[in-house]
């Protein structure tokens, strides 16, 4: 159940995100990007591959899909690299409820800033000193706006479906002899 979950809200950010998000009409010609919320929620609930794997897919269709103007793979791989990281980061009690929102900042600025690296690298012209210093920042702040819409219900859903899954096999009571460690 939570994979079918997951995949639902991979497609669902992605859909949102070129078919909504990507053709208003908002100030700067940006807005916030659903995608790197929906990896990151995936990514810290699950490993690292999990979250490779979320971002990967997710950024290749952002890649391919309309009204993409960029070189395909690029999102692939910042997306990719992103859920690796947050993976990496796993989600736990002992952390505060701002955690999310911490990391979710840190991804989608290192995502921006990962995409306009690759854009300076591969010659996009739309790249320049003004991307550094104001988009990425811009981009980075607005999504983390959002991210209270999506990170938080997301988040708490993740959790509820795996009350009841073993997150590792060493986490099962046979494991132990039916004694929890």
């Amino acid at each position: 159940m939570k994979g079918l979950t997951t995949v639902l809200l991979l497609v669902f950010a992605v859909l949102v995100q070129v078919a909504a998000i990507n053709r208003l009409p908002l100030p700067w010609g940006m807005g916030p990007d659903l995608v790197v919320l929906a990896v990151v929620a995936v990514a810290l609930g699950s490993t690292p591959v999990g979250g490779a794997v979320a971002g990967f897919s997710t950024g290749l269709a952002l890649d391919v899909l309309p009204p993409a103007d960029h070189e395909i793979g690029r999102y692939a791989l910042v997306l990719c690299l992103g859920g690796y990281l947050v993976g990496r980061l796993r989600d736990s009690p002992r952390h505060s409820r701002l955690w999310p929102y911490l990391v979710a900042f840190g991804a989608a600025f290192g995502v921006g800033l990962g995409f306009a690296l690759v854009g300076l690298v591969l010659g996009d012209p739309r790249v320049g000193v003004a991307t550094f210093l104001f988009y990425v920042p811009l981009y980075a702040g607005m999504t983390v706006l959002v991210s209270p819409l999506l990170l938080a219900p997301v988040l708490k859903l993740r959790r509820y479906l795996s009350k009841n899954e073993f997150p590792d096999i060493t986490d099962a009571s046979w494991v132990s002899g039916g004694v929890r460690l």
